[in-house]
């Protein structure tokens, strides 16, 4: 082998070293959320609607948003609303604000759609049911009631302890988070990445 044939792969070795070094080099660093909810601070939480589902389905995804906005930006005030009856349009969204004092609403509604229901006799008789579901929330201004944030998720999931009634999926079961409760954590942590803040290599 002559020296020229050696220098080459010995070349190649010390580049592949220092591309390892550079980027070793790089330094973890703290992105802040891409939407910061302090200025909204107080909030208006509406109890989340659904579409083609019944049961406690709603309260669990209200819930389980809740926890995350808090978890991810700590000191926020967030008041629950409960139940609005009628769409939050611009009108609600301002009504709302006058009556409870908040600066802004968040709204969410899931869709429950493309339903194949599942029988077994294996080991007792059993329902579940494919579906997908979808979540989709607003952040709406109190004052002017503009959107000021949506985000949405859909998934496809097989969900056990379910019933079905003209033609709507039944969330009713004893244990909510033990039936569907993952499918919920995860829809709601899609919605929510906007409000986290994260690292990156920089």
């Amino acid at each position: 082998m002559t020296r020229q044939s050696l220098r080459l792969p010995i070349a190649a070795a010390l580049i592949a070293l220092t591309s390892v070094a550079c980027g070793g080099s790089r330094s973890q660093v703290l992105i802040p959320p891409a939407v910061e909810l302090a200025p909204h601070n107080r909030i208006g939480l509406v109890l989340f609607t659904a579409e083609k589902a019944k049961g406690s389905l709603p309260a669990l995804a209200t819930q389980r948003f809740m926890e995350q906005i808090l978890r991810a930006q700590p000191g926020l005030e967030v008041l629950e609303l409960g139940a609005v009856t009628g769409p939050i349009d611009a009108a609600a969204a301002r009504r709302l604000g006058t009556e409870h004092g908040v600066r802004t609403v968040i709204v969410g509604h899931i869709v429950v759609s493309d339903v194949k229901p599942r029988i077994s006799i294996t080991g007792g008789l059993s329902a579940s049911a494919e579906a997908t579901v979808s979540l989709a929330t607003r952040l709406l201004s109190a004052e002017s009631g503009a959107t000021l944030w949506s985000q949405s998720s859909r998934l496809r999931e097989t969900i056990g302890a379910i019933g079905l009634a003209d033609g709507q999926m039944v969330f009713g079961a004893q244990d909510p988070q033990e039936a569907y409760g993952e499918m919920v954590n995860r829809l709601v942590w899609n919605v929510t990445q906007d409000f986290r803040s994260h690292y990156a290599r920089r």
